[in-house]
Parts: C-alpha cells; sequence; structure tokens
C-alpha cells in the first residue's frame, strides 16, 4: 500500500442506476499516432515492481521500441514490491518528474488515480483492449469534469476461470455414465451456475474417480479468499437484479460487494454483503470446499494449487489462467480451460499510467501506443489485446491444447466483471479482513449462521467506512 498519501479519493457516482455501457460509451477516444520524427531526442522512464512485467518490457519491448524509434530511449527502473509503493508515493507527493510511466495494480488503483493524466486521447485503440479488465482500475470517474476518463492502460491481465483435465472430461464412459446421473453434460462449457459444479464434485469424489472435487483456493491468512469467493459471489450478484439495479457489473469502482445504485443523501452505495445474494454464495462457496481438504489442515492456496492439481487428485481447478505455468508438466499437458459456470471471469489486472508531473507526455503516449499494438502483444504471455489474441488462436504452430486456451481466456474475458471495486476505501486491508475472517469462520465450521456472519462483516465494513470519510 503506499504509505503516506493524505489525499482521499472517495468517488461519489451521480444518482441512480450507472451502468456498465454507459460508461464505457462515455469514453471517448481519438486516434491521434505520434511521429518519430515530430519528437525531439530523449529519454523516457518506466518504473515497476520486480517481476511485474518487466522482463517482458526489457528484453522484449524496449529494444523493439528503441529500433523503431530511435529518437526515444527508454530507462526501466524497478524496485522489490515491498519497497515500490512507498518508493512511487514519495515522488508523487513531492511533485517528482523522475517518473514518466508508472506501473499500479487493481488494490492500488485509487491510491495512484490522481497522479495520472487521462489517456483517452492517446492515440491507442481502446476497442482491442480487454473492457473487462480495464474497467476494473483504469477507468476512473472525474467528478470535476462529470465524465469517465482513462487513466491506466492495461498492461497485463490474468483471469481466474476454470481449468479441468481432458484425460478425464473427454472420457466417453464417464460422459455417459454422468449424464445417466445427473442429466446434463459433463462438458464444463455448457454448465450455467455453481450447482452443477457441485454435481460434478459429488460425482467425481462418489465414484472414487478422484479423491478431492475441484479445487478452489480458500486460505484467510495468504489473502486467497480475497478472489476465490468474488468469483462464486458474483453469479449470484449478476442474477440478481433487485441487488445489482440492472448494472450486472456493479457500479464503476465500487464493485459487486454494493448494490447496483444508490440515494441522492448516501455518501457510498448500500453493501449487499448481508443479502441473499452474499449468503447464497456463502453457502455455495462452502459446499464446494466440502470437497477439498480442510482448510484447517491442508489450505489451498495460490502457492500450492498447482502442485495440489499436479497430484491428480482432482478433476480440475478455479485458478487463474497464468498459473498453468506453475501446474506440472504431466498434467498440464491436458489441462483445458472454460469460463466460470454462466460464462464469465474475474481480472487480475495491472496497469501502466502516465504520471502528471512527466515532461515526456507525448513520448510516454507513443510508447503506450506500441506497447498495446497486436504486434507487440502477440508476444507477451498474457496479451492485452483480442487481435492479439485471436493471432495467437489462429496460430497452428501452436499445440490445439494452447490455442483452445487462449480461446477460451478471451471468451471469458469478455465478460470479466467479477471485481471488487477499486475506488473505494474497500481495497483497505483492514476492510477486507473483516470478510476474510467471517468467511474463513464459517468455511470452517467455526460459526455455522451465514446471515449472522454476513450481517457481523457488514456492520464492521459500514463503522470502518464512515470512520474512513470522516
Amino acid at each position: 500500500m503506499i504509505a503516506g498519501i493524505i489525499v482521499i479519493v472517495i468517488v461519489i457516482i451521480v444518482v441512480g442506476v450507472v451502468s456498465y455501457n454507459y460508461y464505457r460509451e462515455s469514453i471517448k477516444t481519438t486516434t491521434t499516432l505520434i511521429t518519430n520524427s515530430s519528437l525531439q531526442p530523449q529519454t523516457i522512464t518506466v518504473v515497476m515492481y520486480s517481476g511485474g512485467g518487466a522482463n517482458f518490457l526489457n528484453k522484449t519491448v524496449i529494444p523493439m521500441f528503441e529500433k523503431e524509434y530511435p529518437n526515444i530511449k527508454v530507462n526501466l527502473v524497478t524496485y522489490p514490491y515491498s519497497q515500490y509503493f512507498s518508493a512511487i508515493s514519495t515522488a508523487f507527493q513531492a511533485g517528482s518528474n523522475q517518473y514518466d510511466i508508472v506501473l499500479y495494480t487493481h488494490g492500488t488503483a485509487y491510491q495512484f488515480w490522481p497522479y495520472l493524466i487521462p489517456l483517452n486521447n492517446s492515440g491507442i485503440n481502446q476497442s482491442d483492449i480487454l473492457q473487462g479488465a480495464e474497467a476494473d482500475g483504469g477507468i476512473y470517474y472525474n467528478k470535476t469534469s462529470n465524465q469517465y476518463e482513462i487513466v491506466g492502460e492495461l498492461f497485463g491481465s490474468s483471469f481466474y476461470i476454470f481449468a479441468y483435465n481432458t484425460k478425464l472430461f473427454n472420457n466417453t464412459l464417464l460422459q455417459q455414465e454422468f449424464y445417466n446421473e445427473y442429466h446434463f453434460s459433463l462438458n464444463p462449457w455448457t454448465w450455467n451456475n455453481w450447482t452443477q459444479v457441485i454435481d460434478a464434485d459429488q460425482f467425481f469424489v462418489s465414484h472414487n474417480i478422484t479423491k478431492y472435487g475441484f479445487l478452489i483456493a480458500d486460505s484467510a491468512s495468504d489473502k486467497d479468499i480475497d478472489y476465490s469467493f468474488p468469483a462464486v459471489y458474483y453469479w449470484f450478484y449478476e442474477h440478481n437484479e433487485t441487488v445489482n439495479g440492472g448494472t450486472s457489473a456493479g457500479i464503476p469502482g465500487w464493485g459487486i460487494y454494493f448494490y447496483g445504485y444508490m440515494s441522492s443523501n448516501s455518501k457510498y452505495p448500500q453493501i449487499a454483503l448481508n443479502t441473499s445474494v452474499g449468503i447464497e454464495a456463502l453457502e455455495t462457496y462452502k459446499e464446494l470446499i466440502s470437497y477439498e481438504p480442510n482448510p484447517l489442515q491442508l489450505p489451498i492456496t495460490y502457492d500450492n494449487l498447482p502442485d495440489i492439481l499436479g497430484e491428480n487428485v482432482s478433476p480440475g481447478a478455479f485458478m487463474w489462467n497464468s498459473q498453468i505455468d506453475a501446474v506440472p508438466s504431466n498434467v498440464s499437458k491436458y489441462i483445458a480451460f472454460a469460463p466460470l459456470p454462466g460464462g464469465y471471469a474475474e481480472p487480475g489486472p495491472t496497469f501502466l499510467g502516465i504520471s502528471k508531473y512527466s515532461t515526456h507526455v507525448k513520448a510516454a503516449e507513443l510508447f503506450l501506443q506500441f506497447l498495446t499494438s497486436p504486434q507487440v502483444q502477440v508476444l507477451s504471455s498474457v496479451p492485452v489485446s483480442k487481435q492479439a489474441f485471436n493471432m495467437l488462436i489462429s496460430n497452428k504452430s501452436l499445440p490445439l491444447l494452447v490455442r483452445e486456451r487462449y480461446n477460451a481466456t478471451l471468451i471469458a474475458s469478455q465478460k470479466a466483471y467479477a471485481g471488487v471495486g477499486t475506488g473505494v476505501p474497500s481495497q483497505i486491508p483492514t476492510l477486507s479482513t473483516y470478510l476474510d475472517n467471517g468467511i474463513f469462520s464459517y468455511i470452517t465450521n467455526q460459526s455455522n449462521n451465514a446471515q449472522e456472519i454476513m450481517n457481523s462483516v457488514v456492520q464492521k465494513w459500514i463503522d470502518a467506512l464512515n470512520a474512513y470519510i470522516s
């Protein structure tokens, strides 16, 4: 978390229903390409934390860019993750122009937005960018100008989707046996709800085909609940218009843990976690976890999920698509992807923004244009360009399963709305801890009343929000 930022950014959305389509359409962009000949020789500085895509920039993008635009040199500066946000905070507060382009995450978006310039007219082809992920931290509602602004360009995004073992799911005998028992297809692409996932869990475990059902992260101490629970919760949110107000992506900036509308005398929308949406999601999440190891004995985490999946003890997992590289090859060679039940995904994006103190704005915009172009994105392991995805999908020199993974990721990314908000204090760890601890106590049977759990979480959250705003 950025240390010492005094400015508190509270996004107050206009009264009434604000739909995702409205704010997407309200962003006006123009394509104003910048030529190298119009720029004087200069150096731009990009800063990010180590491992945050730095290798891709350093080894691939920067050499290509400097060859294409010899007037511009790119200086890449990295900090360890633990030091990064404090260092950038110090530079921002000092009004320093030492960094032109800065990296930020979904969870730190609201802290970076005040220091970034709008990119609406940067010349980037926004229609080619994965919009679900871009909206989850790259777009800011400017109350002064009463419009949405692109202030961060999507740099990379994993997607939390469904991974399944094709050795099991493509087995015709298992397919028929499953259909005879449950009367729907074993093909995960056809599943429309989480009840069907639980039925499949029951099938694989009760028939002793696998030791566990589908793996889903459940550790509170490692913050895994922060991303696994929203993936389940979103299905119930999307299908309850009383709560979402007809805005299936939630109010921009606030996300899906809140009602999709707010009254004129409210400082923030009403929290929805203790509605039927949150209760049903919590009960479903617990049932999913009942088919995997006891979280008190062996919690499933971001770090150990690939190895456990590699032990052939599960038919699949809910995981970030980028984790496939960590799954042992004896199993990964059989893993295919599909969207989450009902055809959606959860985004895990990072962004690059241009500092408002930069003295090289045009050159920085040119670098972002170049970086997000399909020709460059096709070289990335996590493309942000739809055209780049399609180029990879049609590249027959790649293994069929790899191309199918790209296709599944692209389809899922078009509805990647299972985000919990970026421009609100809910991203402060102490607030999310209320939810993590409450959920963990429920899934480990320390508390058995889902309604009481969520009521308690909501009250603590309201108290903290009011204190924060005050």
